[in-house]
């Protein structure tokens, strides 16, 4: 202590601080509970932390529920664009078996949205056999990204693959997803099938993180699901012809269309809506701003939506449906004149029917398989014959190539292939057994004489060339398998009497679309005969018309003038039959009650009349006789 301290200043600093400690708490304290103190600033932090805590719960509630390892990409749902394989339709997945071990699908993404993060996710089961080696594999573009061996047993599947940028940066993806494999070698038995099964749910998807929506008619055209809603905001006669001809350029185009009059609970980026602007605007489509075009995409409740504001159906269903609506880079177009060129020529390549004509790798067998409509013939002529020209590969002389040929699943030919490296075969196909729809598989199958555990499996490369064709000929065909050619010149669509406009596109424009030539829009005309001496569609019934089948005061009659088939007729369901007007020209007429909605079409063969209900069908003869079902008695196996 220093000399100059005064003892009583001393003093009374000692009773000062005897006073303060005596005093109250001070006024930023609280009272707290049983006499504790609270400091303010600690209700302040508990406060915030609790305006935190809702913001986050609010806001991203995912947090708080997403497992650790989600792979979410943690996009806004009008930035994540996906491809499913239900969205591709494949409505219950995809099985891989040793029989069928491969599938592949097309996905084109949004050309003016830029990616930030795409890949393709895989989920299922797999079943894989003891003692087997089984890889699953994935191709993009044909190129390998992805290998893995699956486990033994029955187990869930999980697999995320990255798109390569350089593979996807021209707005296309083939994926190709396959599985691979055999017995161990060590296993003695003449058959090394693996016998694997790998389930592919429709929930497996290409999805990529967008950095904006789908702001253009054309991004918005890619994006589409293969089911489709053709909204009708107006059922005028104008624009039921343009529903109706867009429906039939839709479902050519391998879309399944289903016609409404409401706007979709979920999906509504799936629907296309039909009719004059404020109509569509009174469903709750919101238009761009800008001018009024023919096809504009405007927003439903945040999701984007194309609508067609102008009864030109034929010409907008051509730009929808090929590739010109690339031009479409913004969100309105009004396309004014489109034409196609017809298809012509003897002959038809089948790469051009879906056909793949790269070299494959063949250890036993490999399958082709050719899919083709009469209607999309040239002229909608049958084919009498396919060229098979087939590369093969230098192999050892004990081993033979065999060419299998079935048309629809009937075998029509099986022959040995030359042992030159060019195998050329020219296969009849039989009129008899073709049917509107057709499917050609073509199998090559190698065989050896030498056998025994010690033989090693080895692969060969092996080609279907491009200059495989169908080979078209004169024969004019039978029954239905006759209205791609009598249609071929050119027709119009007769409604005498129109009825709902829902109920009357669901039923009828599927099974148009069947016999309907390719790249040809029909003309509908509502409230009118068809015209003598040309080639016709009827949808319901005319006097100028006489029919095998008809449906007459709630009857199903057939056979004149004493019928042979007289029914109590189906509240819901429809007649397809050939016919002949008054004139004598040719055509299709579709008769249906009540509302079928999307009856199940059966096969249209040679046969001239079917009686189309949801339990089934029947084909009706020419004199109005059932034909009978064959074999008449059926012994069940036991």
């Amino acid at each position: 202590m220093s000399d100059d301290t005064d003892p009583e200043d001393s003093g009374r600093s000692r009773g000062d601080d005897h006073a303060e400690e005596s005093t109250p708490p001070r006024a930023e304290y609280f009272s707290g509970e049983r006499g504790r103190t609270v400091p303010r600033s600690a209700w302040w932090i508990l406060a915030g932390a609790l305006v935190v805590l809702l913001v986050f719960v609010v806001v991203r509630p995912a947090w708080f529920t997403r497992d650790v390892d989600d792979t979410s990409l943690d996009v806004p749902a009008d930035r994540h664009y996906v491809k499913s394989l239900a969205g591709a339709g494949f409505g219950d997945g995809v099985w891989l078996t040793d029989d069928s071990p491969s599938t592949s699908f097309d996905v084109t993404f949004p050309a003016d949205s830029a990616r930030e993060q795409t890949r393709l996710q895989l989920t299922g089961t797999t079943q894989v056999a003891r003692d087997s080696v089984v890889f699953l594999i994935v191709r993009m573009d044909g190129q390998q990204v992805y290998k893995s061996e699956l486990t033994e047993g029955e187990n869930a599947l999980d697999v995320l693959v990255d798109v390569p940028e350089e593979l996807s940066s021209d707005g296309n993806l083939r994926v190709q997803v396959q599985v691979q494999g055999t017995l161990d070698n060590r296993t003695c038995t003449p058959d090394h099938s693996a016998g694997m099964q790998v389930h592919l749910d429709p929930a497996s998807v290409v999805e990529a993180a967008l950095t904006e929506r789908v702001h253009t008619v054309r991004d918005a055209v890619v994006s589409w699901d293969r089911g489709l809603t053709i909204v009708l905001a107006n059922t005028g006669n104008e624009w039921r012809t343009a529903a109706a001809q867009l429906g039939i350029a839709l479902t050519r185009a391998d879309y399944l269309v289903t016609y409404s009059d409401t706007l979709p609970d979920s999906g509504a980026e799936n629907a296309v809506i039909v009719g004059p602007g404020d109509a569509v605007t009174g469903l709750g489509w919101s238009a761009p701003e800008g001018p009024d075009e023919a096809i504009a995409l405007g927003t439903v409740e945040g999701s984007p939506v194309v609508a067609i504001t102008q009864p030109n159906g034929d010409l907008i269903s051509r730009f929808l449906t090929s590739p010109v609506v690339s031009t479409s880079d913004s969100d309105r177009s009004d396309p004014q004149a489109l034409r196609t060129a017809p298809i012509t020529g003897n002959e038809v390549p089948v790469d051009s029917l879906g056909a793949d004509t790269t070299a494959v790798q063949i250890t036993d067998n490999h399958r082709w398989r050719i899919g083709y409509s009469l209607a999309d013939l040239p002229g909608g002529r049958l084919p009498q014959s396919i060229r098979v020209v087939m590369q093969l590969p230098a192999s050892p002389d004990d081993l033979t190539w065999i060419l299998n040929v079935q048309l629809n699943g009937q075998l029509i030919e099986s022959r040995r292939l030359d042992r030159t490296t060019s195998a050329l075969a020219e296969i009849p196909l039989p009129a008899t057994a073709q049917l509107l729809e057709n499917t050609l598989t073509l199998t090559v199958q190698r065989d050896r004489n030498l056998g025994g555990c010690d033989v090693r499996e080895t692969t060969y490369p092996i080609e279907l060339e491009a200059s495989s064709a169908l080979v078209l000929g004169d024969d004019p065909g039978a029954g239905f398998t006759s209205v791609p050619q009598t249609l071929a010149p050119g027709f119009a669509v007769y409604v005498p009497d129109a009825a709902s406009a829902v109920d009357e596109l669901n039923a009828t424009v599927q099974t148009l679309s069947s016999f309907v030539p390719a790249h040809y829009v029909p003309q509908f005309l509502w409230g009118a005969a068809p015209e003598a001496g040309r080639p016709f569609v009827l949808i319901g019934q005319s006097t100028e018309v006489t029919t095998p089948v008809r449906i007459d005061d709630g009857r199903l009659l057939a056979g004149a003038p004493n019928p042979t088939l007289d029914l109590s007729s189906f509240s819901d369901g429809m007649i397809v039959e050939t016919a002949t007007s008054a004139s004598g020209a040719g055509g299709l007429v579709l008769d249906y009650a009540g509302a079928p909605g999307q009856i199940p079409l059966p096969t249209f063969g040679t046969e001239s009349a079917r009686v189309v209900t949801a339990q089934g069908s029947f084909v009706v003869n020419g004199d109005g006789t059932i034909a009978p079902a064959s074999p008449p008695r059926a012994n069940s196996p036991r």
